[in-house]
């Protein structure tokens, strides 16, 4: 009986492609070693951009930064852990309005030397970074300001001097009007072909998601600054107070945002075939819906509950936020075409180990998209490697 199949290679038992025989099929990413078999494609129970991690898992750092190489991941997790380490620091020693700033601006920050890092411009770095971080922060800057007539600064007292008009504003009003701004610029990236992946979707979402509250939350908190370095309150309750500024609101918002962006993208620029890979999720609207009870959900939590329930609400709400994030960037991931042929080895950038150019590095399972974009030629044209490969 004669097979088509070159030899020494193998048939994928998930995709049926003709695949070498590798750890990981190098055309949709599947362990070749797993048992047992996903159903379907977008079952492949390994995320994408961390093939060691479940792709349901909620892990902070490879969700928000998932085009980064695993040692360049580590780093931007070690950045985390100091700057929540720094906020800590400074809340012990009293530095409340420092702390708030410091945690505010921490994962913008962070975000901004990602898209850096990956090179998501796409030859665009004007349009991109001011639609989307550029954006996020004219619209926190507005919505900043507003707040501050709406309640007393961001001090951990603060929601109980609230009034139900208050409430209603900040639990419902600005946050639903914050995430409709941020989609307004995204709709504008949505129109140009070069942005046709979700993945690109999703980024922009969070980017612009997380820019926009840590402006909105300084500005806001900047009437702090005139009772001193040192205004009166205990650490503790300022302490849960600035991990869900820093880390876990910001969670939310780039998850809500992200995930309706995400949603977009698949409706209007992913193949018809994966239309139905979120589920009823990958509908706009319903994602909006979803994404509007989360932000709304946040705050609200907070207006009714004391601290540590409150921490915890807002922890789990941030968990929940991660994994719609998480499931649009691992869907954004597995786009790449299934049906384009299996070229020439090249060097994978995670790894550093020879692998046929395709979708997915055959030795460590990582998705090459998923990894900084190639080097550009001075002509502007895209160099002859993957992306993420180097010669």
């Amino acid at each position: 009986m004669t097979t088509n199949e070159p030899p020494g290679d193998l048939t994928c038992p998930q995709c049926g492609g003709h695949v070498p025989a590798l750890a990981y099929c190098v055309r949709c990413g599947y362990s070749l070693d797993d048992d047992p078999m996903p159903a379907r494609r977008s079952g492949r129970t390994q995320f994408a951009a961390a093939p060691r991690e479940r792709a349901w898992a909620p892990h902070v750092v490879s969700t928000l930064f998932p085009q980064l190489p695993d040692a360049d991941m580590t780093y931007f997790g070690i950045a985390l852990v100091l700057g929540l380490a720094t906020i800590v620091g400074l809340a012990l020693g009293g530095l409340y309005p420092i702390a708030l700033t410091v945690a505010a601006a921490l994962t913008p920050l962070l975000v901004l030397l990602y898209l850096v890092a990956v090179d998501v411009y796409e030859d665009e770095p004007p349009l991109v970074l001011g639609l989307t971080m550029a954006w996020g922060a004219v619209v926190g800057l507005v919505l900043g300001l507003l707040l501050q007539n709406v309640d007393a600064p961001l001090a951990p007292p603060s929601f109980d001097l609230l009034t139900d008009g208050d409430v209603i504003l900040r639990v419902v009003v600005f946050p639903l009007a914050g995430a409709a701004l941020a989609l307004a610029a995204l709709l504008v990236l949505l129109r140009y072909p070069r942005f046709n992946d979700v993945l690109d979707g999703t980024t922009f979402g969070a980017a612009t998601a997380v820019t926009l509250i840590g402006v909105q939350t300084i500005v806001q908190a900047w009437p702090l600054v005139s009772a001193g370095l040192r205004p009166a309150g205990e650490a503790g309750p300022w302490i849960v107070r600035l991990i869900e500024i820093g880390i876990l609101i910001p969670i939310v918002w780039a998850g809500a945002i992200g995930a309706t962006a995400g949603a977009l993208w698949l409706r209007y620029r992913a193949p018809v075939r994966d239309h139905s890979a979120l589920g009823p999720l990958g509908s706009p609207l319903l994602a909006l819906l979803a994404s509007s009870a989360l932000l709304v959900a946040a705050p609200a939590g907070l207006q009714v509950l004391d601290r540590t329930p409150g921490l915890i609400w807002v922890a789990a709400l941030a968990a929940l936020a991660l994994i719609l994030l998480r499931r649009a960037i691992h869907l954004g991931l597995l786009e790449e075409a299934d049906e384009t042929g299996i070229g020439t080895d090249i060097q994978c950038a995670n790894c550093h180990r020879p692998t046929p150019r395709h979708t997915f590095c055959g030795q460590c399972g990582i998705a090459l998209r998923a990894l900084p974009k190639a080097p550009r030629t001075t002509g502007g044209a895209a160099a002859p490697d993957a992306p993420g490969a180097t010669p």
